[in-house]
């Protein structure tokens, strides 16, 4: 995913903890994009308010995490989009907040199949999803829609 985005303009991070106000947990997103003179560093923790889009692909032991407790703390922090690529559904999730502190959330604003283009207009770029990999035999689980 990360190679999809363009290096010039944006900073692209794997597994970098994000600072959210108010929140004791520092999540680590799978991926972290952010303008690329938004953060210099130093330092382990990028603000939030810096961020313009976090990433996390789900697996069985993270789907709990990724579409329950780390959208509410995206969401929270305002993040501006959410991207949940799941290889269990073959589905990509682009989720834009709404609402503030415990009443916020996101809208499932696309919700789209592997092998459909994801268009990301916050980064200006439109992801081509044909080449994402599924998980077919895992068993499926539920998870809030």
């Amino acid at each position: 995913m990360a190679e999809h985005i363009p290096y010039r303009r944006w900073q692209r991070k794997r597994t970098q903890d994000v600072s959210f106000p108010l929140e004791t947990s520092e999540p680590q997103p799978d991926l972290v994009v952010l303008p690329r003179d938004a953060f210099a560093g130093p330092g382990r923790l990028i603000p939030v308010e810096t961020v313009t889009l976090l990433l996390e692909v789900v697996s069985r032991y993270s789907v709990d995490h990724d579409y329950g407790i780390k959208r509410s703390v995206y969401a929270a922090g305002r993040v501006p989009a959410y991207l949940i690529i799941d290889p269990m559904a073959a589905e990509c999730w682009l989720l834009n907040p709404y609402g503030e502190a415990e009443n916020a959330d996101f809208r499932g604003d696309s919700i789209s199949k592997f092998g459909e283009p994801v268009s990301l207009d916050l980064l200006g770029i439109t992801l081509d999803t044909t080449g994402f990999p599924t998980l077919p035999d895992i068993r499926r689980y539920r998870r809030p829609r």
